[in-house]
């Protein structure tokens, strides 16, 4: 059908001059007498009617075609462009990788994030690199944004990273402003929480809460997050603090991991 109607579109000029070529025939022959007459009128009017409706006709179909192409080409350009977006969003996230290994003090081992511990034990990543390139069990990982986690499985090529937001994760911390120290564990959900810090000590929303160093596991000063929420009027002698991770675990691609005897010869 729409093959027939492009055949009808593209001779519509050649029909109406056969139909126009055809009227004259019939007006020369029925009404040579009176040129101006009533028939001759009307064969006029329904001519020029017809060709009217042609020529709308295919101005439709060439505009519909038109919009066709445009919507295709817009699809071509949107798709194009999301992925100029997201090879800025790889380069500028690799950029600040290259940047914080360099300036880091440790040796780093870069590994790749190639899924999720199929283990209920513990809430864990699995990185494609193992003790084939120096790695061993507790040796901390982190990203340019912060702490992981620590290294709790080992095999020859491939390592499992316990994350944060582990129920059995523990991490010794400070607040980076007062120096203020407590224990780093997860709330169950998204956050963390900063435990045992007495309700005496003077806690801010938005303080930094970083490795407090003591520990053969996490050297100091790494950004573990920020507190977002402070609450004394729960029972006890503690503030229930809550942190905010500044690490994105769900958009983890790639990590960084400091080989242990970098933290134990501190």
């Amino acid at each position: 059908m729409p093959k027939l109607l492009n055949l009808f579109i593209e001779l519509r000029d050649a029909i109406v001059l056969v139909i126009c070529i055809l009227a004259s025939l019939v007006l020369i022959v029925l009404t040579d007498h009176d040129p101006a007459g009533p028939f001759r009128q009307v064969v006029y009017t329904a001519v020029g009617s017809f060709g009217g409706m042609l020529y709308r006709t295919g101005a439709y179909f060439r505009l519909e075609e038109e919009v066709h192409q445009l919507r295709q080409e817009n699809a071509m350009l949107a798709f194009e462009n999301a992925q100029l977006e997201d090879a800025l969003v790889e380069n500028l996230r690799l950029r600040k990788l290259l940047g914080f290994k360099e300036s880091s003090e440790f040796e780093l081992i870069a590994a790749e994030v190639v899924g999720q511990n199929p283990h209920d034990i513990f809430n864990g990543l699995i990185l494609n690199e193992g003790s084939d390139r120096g790695i061993e069990i507790n040796d901390a990982v982190l990203t340019a944004d912060g702490l992981v986690g620590k290294i709790s499985l080992l095999d020859n090529d491939y390592a499992v990273c316990q994350v944060l937001l582990d129920r059995n994760s523990r991490v010794s911390a400070r607040i980076q402003r007062n120096r203020e120290q407590g224990i780093v564990a997860w709330d169950g959900g998204a956050e963390l929480e900063l435990l045992y810090v007495a309700k005496t000590i003077d806690i801010l929303v938005g303080d930094v809460v970083v490795t407090s160093g003591y520990s053969q596991i996490y050297p100091p000063d790494i950004k573990i997050g920020l507190v977002t929420g402070v609450s004394k009027d729960n029972e006890g002698m503690f503030q229930k603090i809550s942190v905010s991770p500044s690490v994105n675990f769900k958009r983890l691609e790639e990590v960084q991991i400091i080989k242990s005897q970098n933290v134990h010869g501190r």
